[in-house]
């Protein structure tokens, strides 16, 4: 029985999502784990109810070396506990300090940066910068786990790892637990009229602005809409004052996320995720799997998941008039998206469920800890 210790940063979000099902999961496959993260995550009550033991690191926002030293001696300690036949580390920011840690300990070391650090808007140098790093931490790294074609592909094409040791295993997430309870206050906002909503974290790479910039255009052509964001974040505030200035009144409205995500995506005619850059998001996945058709922005692997008229619809990111006219296009016609709603749930039973990612991290477990 491999014995994994899964290492991970940030708290929140599709990184966390992703740990939560694997550490609650690999026990099915025969495989034993614990947890390592930031000091306070979302995931944390959920593992401690299923008996997932788990370590509180001082991981932050901020590379401030204190805090990142002690969590670096800290993991260098476990990775030389004999109790770890292999570690995962999950993120950038993590994936640093945790392939440095285990350095001289033995173990084979899994990377599944979620995103690597050079994808998305930046400057030349700083992705020259970023993609330098990945190369020489690469050497430190067994195995490297890509979440969809797309990120392993950007990664071939800037020589960040051999390409033997570049793995693609797409994310997955459970069917729709529609037995949760649903959200209440959104059900009743939600029951004048179709609704649009983004459920995301709020961080800028996600673009919840550009809905926000789009939402003028979408209320305007469909009379009856209601729009809104679902998350918590830090770019919260700055969001809400948003919505404010553009006077979108009581059509478009703010709610804390309360997992599982099933809560909310009941009560919503149309996904939207308008996203400036992703690897592969497991929002899309959770929508399709409640049957909810999708508007993303067509960034990272997300084409990989939408259906182009099948399942959603794709259009380009940072453009709010092209985004507009996909949700428009949704909300005005509840047939196409019963249709849409029956292949999303089709093509996420087949393709993106949280067994076969699984299974599949449990096979390349076994490969290396042999």
């Amino acid at each position: 029985m491999p014995r994994a210790l899964l290492v991970f940063e940030p708290p929140d979000g599709g990184v966390a999502e992703h740990v939560l099902q694997l550490a609650t999961r690999l026990s099915g496959e025969d495989v034993q784990v614990r947890v390592a993260g930031p000091a306070e995550s979302v995931i944390y009550p959920a593992l401690e109810r299923a008996g997932v033991p788990f370590e509180r690191l001082p991981f932050g926002r901020s590379l401030r070396p204190g805090p990142y030293g002690r969590a670096t001696a800290r993991l260098r300690a476990l990775a030389r506990s004999g109790d770890y036949d292999l570690l995962h580390v999950h993120s950038s920011k993590a994936g640093g300090v945790a392939r440095i840690a285990a350095i001289g300990s033995g173990l084979p070391v899994v990377y599944t940066p979620h995103c690597f650090p050079f994808i998305g808007p930046q400057s030349r140098g700083r992705r020259l910068v970023t993609a330098a790093a990945e190369r020489a931490l690469a050497k430190l790294t067994t195995a490297i786990v890509c979440v969809s074609d797309d990120e392993r592909r950007q990664a071939l094409a800037l020589r960040t790892a051999p390409a033997a040791r570049l793995h693609v295993i797409h994310n997955g997430s459970p069917p729709c637990e529609t037995a949760d309870e649903p959200d209440s206050e959104l059900a009743r906002w939600a029951a004048d009229g179709p609704v649009a909503a983004c459920v995301t974290v709020l961080r800028r790479q996600k673009g919840v602005d550009v809905f926000l910039r789009a939402a003028p255009r979408i209320l305007d052509a469909v009379p009856g809409a209601r729009l809104a964001v679902v998350g918590d974040g830090p770019e919260g505030p700055a969001l809400r004052a948003q919505s404010a200035e553009l006077d979108l009144g009581e059509r478009v409205r703010f709610f804390d996320f309360r997992a599982p995500a099933a809560r909310q995506l009941g009560q919503v005619d149309v996904f939207v995720l308008a996203s400036r850059w992703e690897a592969f998001p497991i929002s899309v996945l959770e929508a399709m799997a409640c049957g909810v058709p999708q508007v993303a922005t067509d960034v990272g692997g997300t084409g990989e998941a939408v259906q182009e008229g099948v399942t959603g619809t794709l259009c380009a990111p940072e453009d709010p008039e092209a985004l507009a006219a996909a949700v428009i296009g949704l909300l005005e016609a509840p047939e196409r998206r019963a249709e849409m709603a029956d292949a999303s749930r089709a093509r996420h039973a087949e393709r993106f469920g949280v067994d076969r990612m699984v299974a599949a991290t449990a096979a390349l477990y076994r490969s290396l800890a042999l």
